[in-house]
């Protein structure tokens, strides 16, 4: 039965993709791979089918264990300056000229460029394949080469310190595995790995300097920083500055990721989880509905979304709080701030992530074992209990 992709598609046969492969490829396609998860940049994969009646792609795509045909679309699609563009479907099965709709201009949003090079590299270390190196590595180069004077790194919609779409989450992650992982980047060389490690350490430094601050208490982050004032902003209409609890999420993982931390990255996750547990909400859950089909510009869809009360519904989360009040917002398309999810309209609840249990998982599991490890002395959410 053939294997399902993150969309719902069905995916093609080994002998499926582009009839002439490069030069020492061809082998390899037809070689017994382990499969590579393509999770990483899934985002971008949705972004490309979301626009299709079910969110299903009308095509077939290649399956996970196809990974040199998914690395040759990488491939086609790196940019000549090592980048990568976003919301482009890289497990599409392509004719050689349907390669070419894989191109377009470089960016660290929807979780691109850095998921390619992770990609690339693991195909590498299984392959043995020198291009899937070479490309990795260039991608490389580019991360470095994007590092603004914030020490940060931006994303495509506000050139500013982005947390959003994982940008200084996803980067920070794949330089410290270009430093730690010698295994998976063998190939990088001691030079490129010292000017990889300078960046990762300042990039480290943007990330505790941006953590916001409500009085005297730290709490978490924007989805963007001003570089030079590392101060919260707006970006696109409906995302205001605020802290946010999806994106600081991924920060707060990536720090916990850190063996023997400082000083500075314990108080900073110590922090965050305090302030995920104070702002979580009690009763109330977010129902999916049916309701009328319709197409918007950016997406399709046949569900609403409503708030319902509910004494047994486990904690949830808004997305947004504000920076004074800590309190959950809302924004519509036309910039307006509200505090009721009614505001917003059917396209906006069912186009963005308004509600969501996103730290539940680091809470319950993760920062307990993080916390028994790191910071033994004290547990931020017993103190809370007290």
């Amino acid at each position: 039965m053939p294997a399902q992709d993150v969309s719902g598609s069905e995916t093609g046969t080994r002998d499926a993709g582009p009839a002439a492969a490069p030069a020492g490829t061809t082998k390899a396609r037809f070689g017994e791979w382990e499969a590579i998860s393509v999770g990483a940049f899934a985002d971008s994969i949705n972004h490309a089918v979301m626009k299709y009646e079910g969110k299903k792609a009308p095509y077939k795509q290649y399956g996970p264990e196809q990974i040199v045909d998914i690395a040759e679309n990488l491939l086609a699609g790196q940019s000549a300056d090592g980048g990568w563009p976003k919301n482009k479907d890289w497990i599409r099965i392509c004719s050689a000229d349907e390669l070419r709709s894989l191109r377009g201009h470089s960016t660290l949003d929807n979780r691109s460029t850095w998921s390619q090079i992770d990609y690339l590299a693991r195909v590498h270390r299984q392959t043995g394949l020198k291009r899937y190196a070479d490309a990795a590595a260039k991608g490389v180069e580019y991360l470095l080469k994007e590092q603004r004077e914030s020490r940060g790194w931006r994303g495509a919609d506000k050139d500013a310190v982005t947390f959003n779409d994982d940008v200084m989450a996803g980067v920070l992650g794949t330089l410290k595995a270009v430093v730690e992982d010698r295994a998976l980047y063998s190939f990088v060389d001691d030079a490129l790995r010292a000017r990889v490690g300078a960046a990762y350490e300042e990039g480290l430094q943007c990330v505790l300097k941006c953590q916001i601050k409500v009085g005297d208490r730290l709490t978490a982050w924007c989805q963007q920083h001003d570089h030079a004032t590392l101060k919260p902003v707006g970006a696109r209409a409906f995302e205001p500055a605020a802290i946010v609890t999806a994106e600081s999420v991924g920060i707060v993982r990536f720090l916990m990721s850190i063996e023997d931390p400082p000083p500075e990255v314990v108080e900073s996750v110590q922090a965050a989880v305090a302030w995920f547990d104070r702002v979580k909400i009690r009763g109330l859950r977010i129902d999916t509905v049916k309701a009328e089909p319709v197409k918007f510009r950016f997406h399709w869809t046949d569900v609403d979304r409503v708030e319902v009360k509910d004494p047994d519904a486990p904690p949830i989360w808004t997305r947004y709080y504000d920076l004074e009040t800590e309190k959950p917002i809302f924004c519509t398309r036309q910039r307006k701030i509200t505090g009721k999810y009614t505001d917003l309209s059917r396209e906006r609840r069912t186009g963005y992530s308004w509600y969501g249990y996103y730290p539940a998982k680091l809470l319950q599991e993760e920062y307990p074992t993080w916390q028994k490890r790191w910071a033994p002395g004290r547990n931020v959410l017993e103190d809370a209990t007290k």
